[in-house]
């Protein structure tokens, strides 16, 4: 009988830890390895490694996090894509309104598809975010007033 139980109770914590992790592979380590790949301006390479991690449980990032630097490699990019770069900033400003790496990027976006109304709106939505004095609120700015 004690046999019995102690069998139930491996196949139980087995099915346990294999339903707590979905693939085998170490979702913050791709992260950042897609990070370090953005910042080498290696886009298309980032742009694989970070579809890869969709399907994955975030791990020392955020899906909002994800979807900004796909905008991002996809906008920077030998080839870019406007279109498909802004609706994955739209994706993760769904996310987390708040975002402000995408509320940035995709103010730059505006910029650099001539729709400055839009991008001054994003400076706005930054200040409120992240303030007057971030990294990134002065970097949409000077771009913008150039």
């Amino acid at each position: 009988m004690k046999l019995i139980f102690a069998t139930l109770f491996l196949f139980v914590q087995s099915l346990a830890f294999s339903a707590g992790s979905s693939s085998s592979i170490d979702a913050n380590k791709e992260y950042l390895k897609a990070e370090k790949l953005i910042k080498s301006y290696e886009f298309e390479k980032a742009i694989k490694a970070l579809n890869k991690l969709l399907t994955e449980t975030p791990d020392g990032y955020t899906k909002a996090d994800l979807y900004n630097y796909l905008g991002y490699a996809t906008r920077k990019q030998q080839k870019p894509n406007f279109e498909k770069a802004e609706k994955y900033y739209l994706k993760a400003l769904k996310i987390n309104d708040q975002h402000i790496g995408a509320l940035e990027y995709l103010g730059e976006l505006y910029y650099e598809t001539d729709r400055l109304e839009e991008a001054f709106e994003l400076l706005d939505r930054l200040e409120s975010a992240a303030g007057k004095d971030s990294e990134e609120y002065l970097e949409l700015f000077e771009i913008l007033n150039s």
